[in-house]
């Protein structure tokens, strides 16, 4: 059992640019992710990964995570808040609280916390309360990279439920989710509530604590590795740019991946809408990808892409896009018209090429009237050059 630990303030940043990119355009902003761990870093107090083995088998275990839309919005002003009825922030650590009122509701004590999915802010927070709470965080996830919905979780693909589940924000409001009709309809409530949670400020975390599993269910649910896989992803980038080599080759080597695509962001469109952000980027090549252009559809994460308007590499396979200088990962939240990226793709984790998987997370989940091409077989098809 190798157990990872994060005890410097570049191992933070390494690990939360790591985590971007694996967040494939969603999974929470690397800026509130930076503030989870480095306090405890700066403090002295080395962050433990423990891989999922270490767990006994009868310990409790649980996610928390935040949900709601990743659109840009305004922040209202005190007093705006105050005619809504809000006041001030109230509850410091929302992600703390959802999990120490699962455990009064249950009565069971929580002994790790597993993050739901790979993102600067979705494994971030979770590890920050795990700190706080003074158990275990977890090298690994039930994503293996972001996703949109409580249902594309591994545990929900093999019929476990959210539920019973805590909700709590920083504005007091406290909720208990006894049961829900389905886990589909675990997702509309949650996403309603963030956006309740969020109206006021975007920054607002909206925690669920759920999927309350015993250790040897989660053994066999769980994707494991991700967290300190991300970690190395990220120092693979950092050390590319000190030599001065590509950081986008760097990174997709280390995410055994691709880079099918380079070129400048010409247009993104989006909405929010349903607690989700909705949009498409265009992005129009440059050097080798000159005259070609890149679509990627999102539902907070990356999903669909057509090269030159065919079908290219879609969910559940990974999409990540990266600053082409930099190395930076980028979320849809902060992407914009006019940035140089590079457009990296990887192949999903095996538990999701099956056909439960796929029906919860391939194009024609989201709508699409396309059939899910592996990417390798989609780079091996001549669509990629």
């Amino acid at each position: 059992m190798s157990h990872t630990w994060i005890r410097t303030e570049q191992d933070v940043k390494d690990l939360i640019r790591g985590l971007t990119l694996m967040g494939t355009g969603g999974g929470g902003r690397p800026d509130l992710g930076m503030e989870y761990l480095l306090p405890h870093v700066q403090s002295g107090k080395p962050i433990e990964l423990t891989p999922p083995e270490a767990i006994p088998d009868d310990a409790w275990t649980c996610s928390v995570f935040g949900m709601g839309s990743i659109a840009p919005q305004r922040t209202l002003s005190p007093s705006e808040r105050r005619e809504l009825g809000y006041g001030d922030w109230i509850i410091p650590k929302p992600m703390v609280e959802a999990v120490r009122e699962l455990e009064s509701y249950t009565g069971y004590r929580i002994e790790a916390i597993v993050p739901f999915e790979l993102g600067a802010g979705n494994t971030t927070a979770p590890a920050d309360a795990a700190l706080r709470l003074g158990v275990k965080i977890i090298d690994g996830d039930y994503a293996g990279r972001a996703i949109p919905e409580l249902a594309q979780t591994t545990p929900a693909l093999r019929g476990h439920t959210f539920e019973p589940g805590a909700i709590c924000d920083p504005w007091g409001n406290v909720l208990i989710l006894k049961k829900a009709a389905s886990l589909p309809v675990a997702e509309r409530l949650g996403k309603m509530i963030s956006i309740v949670t969020k109206l006021p400020d975007i920054k607002a975390p909206c925690a669920h604590a759920g999927f309350l599993l015993k250790g040897r269910e989660m053994k066999n649910l769980i994707i494991p590795g991700g967290v300190s896989r991300s970690l190395e992803i990220g120092r693979r980038i950092r050390r590319a740019l000190e030599k001065g080599e590509d950081p986008s080759a760097a990174a997709a080597e280390a995410m055994s991946g691709w880079v099918i695509f380079r070129g400048r962001v010409s247009r993104k469109e989006w909405e929010s809408r349903e607690g989700y952000m909705f949009g498409t980027t265009t992005i129009d090549g440059i050097g080798p990808h000159q005259g070609k252009t890149l679509k990627i559809w999102f539902k907070n994460e990356n999903h669909v892409t057509w090269l030159d308007e065919k079908p290219f590499v879609t969910s559940p396979d990974l999409i990540a896009v990266m600053d082409l200088e930099s190395g930076e990962p980028y979320t849809n939240t902060v992407l914009e018209e006019g940035m140089s990226v590079a457009v990296l793709a990887a192949a999903a984790d095996e538990k999701y090429r099956r056909p439960e998987g796929l029906a919860l997370l391939s194009p024609r989940y989201f709508g699409f009237a396309l059939d899910y091409i592996p990417i390798e077989n989609s780079l091996g098809s001549g669509l990629f050059f």
